[in-house]
C-alpha cells in the first residue's frame, strides 16, 4: 500500500510540474514585443507545439494517477517502476536507446554557447527524450558557457566539430533544426555548416552522477 501511495505522489508532483511549465510558457509577451514578424510566427508555432505536448503529458499523468488509485498493488508497482525508468532517462542516470538524429556542426567561430543552448531547447521542444553533445549528457541542470578554446558544458570543454545526438522523433527534430531562422540558418550565417542524419537506432551511453545524499539528513517513514 505504501508503494502505491508513493507512486501516486510522484505522478501528482509531475502533474504539477507540467502545469507550471504551461503557465511559464505563456509569460513571453514582454520579450515578444520587439521581435520581428518571422520570429513571432516561428515562436508562436513552437509555443503551440509545446502547449500541445504538455497538455498531452498532463492528461497521460492524470490517467496514470487514476490507475494508481484504482488499481491493484501489482499494477501500482508496475506503473511506478515505469515512471521511475522515465525519470532516470530525464535525470541522465541511465543510458537510453531509440530512434533519433545525429547532428554535426563544423566551422571555426560558427557555434557558440548561446547557439548550443538554443539547439538543446529546440530539440526538447521537438520532443527529444535524451540529448548528448560531444559525449556529455545534457540534463535539466546542464549549463553552457563560451570558453577560450570552445564551449564549456558544465565545466567540460568541448571543441569543434560539435556532435550532438538526440533520441526522439527523427523527422520532427530534424524539421525543428531547419525551421527558418533556426539553428541551421544561424550556423550557416556564421560561415559554418550543419549535417543532420535521421536514424532509426541511436544509443546514448553517457550518464551523469546524482549528488550524494547528505548524511546529516535523516528520512523517516
Amino acid at each position: 500500500m505504501r508503494r502505491r501511495q508513493w507512486g501516486v505522489a510522484v505522478v501528482a508532483v509531475l502533474i504539477g510540474m507540467g502545469t507550471v511549465a504551461v503557465v511559464r510558457g505563456q509569460d513571453t509577451n514582454e520579450f515578444l514585443a520587439a521581435a520581428r514578424e518571422p520570429d513571432l510566427v516561428r515562436l508562436l508555432d513552437d509555443l503551440q507545439a509545446r502547449q500541445t505536448r504538455l497538455d498531452g503529458e498532463i492528461l497521460r499523468l492524470q490517467a496514470a494517477e487514476q490507475r494508481l488509485r484504482n488499481g491493484t498493488s501489482a499494477e501500482a508497482l508496475q506503473e511506478t517502476q515505469e515512471r521511475a525508468n522515465d525519470l532516470r532517462v530525464l535525470a541522465g542516470t541511465t543510458g537510453v536507446r531509440g530512434p533519433g538524429i545525429k547532428m554535426r556542426v563544423d566551422g571555426e567561430d560558427s557555434f557558440f554557447a548561446s547557439d548550443l543552448l538554443n539547439t538543446v531547447q529546440e530539440l526538447r521542444d521537438a520532443g527529444a527524450e535524451a540529448i548528448e553533445v560531444n559525449g556529455n549528457r545534457v540534463v535539466v541542470n546542464t549549463w553552457f558557457a563560451d570558453a577560450a578554446t570552445g564551449i564549456s558544458v558544465s565545466g567540460a570543454i568541448i571543441r569543434a566539430p560539435f556532435e550532438l545526438q538526440a533520441i526522439g522523433g527523427p523527422s520532427t527534430m530534424s524539421t525543428a533544426m531547419r525551421i527558418p531562422g533556426g539553428i541551421v540558418d544561424t550556423v550557416n550565417s556564421q560561415d559554418g555548416s550543419v549535417v543532420i542524419t535521421e536514424l532509426e537506432d541511436i544509443e546514448i551511453l553517457s550518464t551523469v552522477n546524482l549528488p550524494e545524499p547528505d548524511p546529516e539528513v535523516s528520512v523517516t517513514d
